[in-house]
């Protein structure tokens, strides 16, 4: 038992025994006077800690709105993607029934290209563009 007593811990490991000892006590939130208390035990002044806060609200509300901005980036694909089925099947239907050579893959091949670029900045965006976005 000693060992335990005289054993460290990084931060991660601190917050993960913490997040595991609220989910086993089955209530995973902690008022604010009881984490200045935390806080006071572990050495850290309340200055300190009301700057943690602040920056990991500010952490939070950024990764909130970047992940807003993926979510209405893959929606706005699937409603083009939507478009090319609905339009490129009519163009197919009017091609079968229409005499003359096929014509119908020169507007898949146009539209195709535009789509897959789409489907790369919906899925796989670069971190630029999500920081333009964003503002």
């Amino acid at each position: 038992m000693n060992f335990l007593k005289s054993r460290q811990y990084t931060s991660d490991e601190v917050d993960r025994i913490i997040r595991r000892a609220l989910r086993l006590k089955r209530d995973e939130v902690i008022g604010h006077d009881d984490l200045v208390d935390m806080a006071k035990e572990l050495g850290v002044d309340s200055r300190t800690l009301e700057t943690a806060i602040d920056q990991e609200q500010k952490d939070f509300d950024y990764l909130k709105a970047r992940e807003l901005r993926l979510v209405r980036r893959k929606v706005k694909f699937h409603r083009h993607l939507w478009s090319f089925i609905i339009v490129i099947s009519a163009l197919i239907l009017i091609n079968i029934f229409t005499p003359g050579p096929w014509w119908f893959q020169w507007p898949v091949l146009g539209w195709g290209i535009g789509l897959a670029f789409h489907y790369r900045a919906a899925y796989f965006p670069s971190g630029e563009e999500l920081e333009s976005e964003g503002q």
